[in-house]
């Protein structure tokens, strides 16, 4: 199967996804369903009673979730103890069609302890692997930066289970109406891009101290 082949059944897996979520989700929203869903606790940081909390919802692949993450974890390091971050992924499929595996990745190696550290990465090298032939040799090339188990993290990646919560994630943002990444949730406020995370920042501090 050629490369190109590839592609186009990524996109149309993608695409296939987003429609049966977007169907979930009308059928949910109406019946009334509960529709936040706690993240794994490998995707969050921070104390549970913390005050400010902020829940994101976010693509590898785009460019606006690299930049808002980095002011994220300026944020995160300044009101260390009294924010706390949960994660959640909202892979954009009709034009980040490796988005997906990138999540899927990025829970495996959750499991095995370095969610955070191989998010991270994934931003850093955006680049490299969105646009790749070979994503999956990028993906088990960062996990050997933190010494991840390859088997265990090729049998994650192999099962439904990651892939299944990946969904879910997407699925609550269907939900939610969540429309464009990232969005944020801050104290249950919406906040769209970095624009509107760093105006809600200015208001942590009085937050913070109550």
């Amino acid at each position: 199967m050629t490369d190109k082949k590839i592609l186009y059944r990524k996109i149309f897996a993608g695409l296939a996804i987003m429609f049966l979520s977007t169907l979930a989700a009308l059928f949910l929203r109406s019946s009334g369903a509960i529709t936040h869903r706690p993240a794994p606790e490998f995707r969050t940081k921070g104390p549970a009673d913390a005050k400010i909390v902020i829940e994101e919802f976010t693509d590898f692949a785009c460019p606006a979730c690299k930049e808002a993450g980095a002011h994220l974890e300026k944020i995160a390091k300044i009101y260390e103890g009294k924010i706390r971050i949960i994660f959640k992924h909202n892979p954009l499929l009709s034009i980040h069609p490796y988005s997906m595996d990138a999540a899927v990745f990025s829970d495996c190696a959750g499991r095995q302890g370095k969610f955070w550290e191989y998010a991270k990465v994934l931003f850093e090298n955006q680049q490299e692997w969105s646009r790749a032939q070979d994503k999956n040799k990028h993906f088990l090339s960062y996990a050997e930066r933190f010494k991840l188990d390859e088997d265990s993290l090729k049998n994650c990646v192999r099962s439904e289970d990651a892939a299944r919560a990946v969904k879910m994630d997407l699925l609550e943002g269907k939900i939610r109406n969540i429309d464009a990444t990232p969005t944020f949730f801050i104290n249950g406020k919406r906040a769209v891009g970095s624009g509107q995370l760093l105006e809600q920042a200015k208001l942590f501090d009085g937050i913070a101290n109550r």
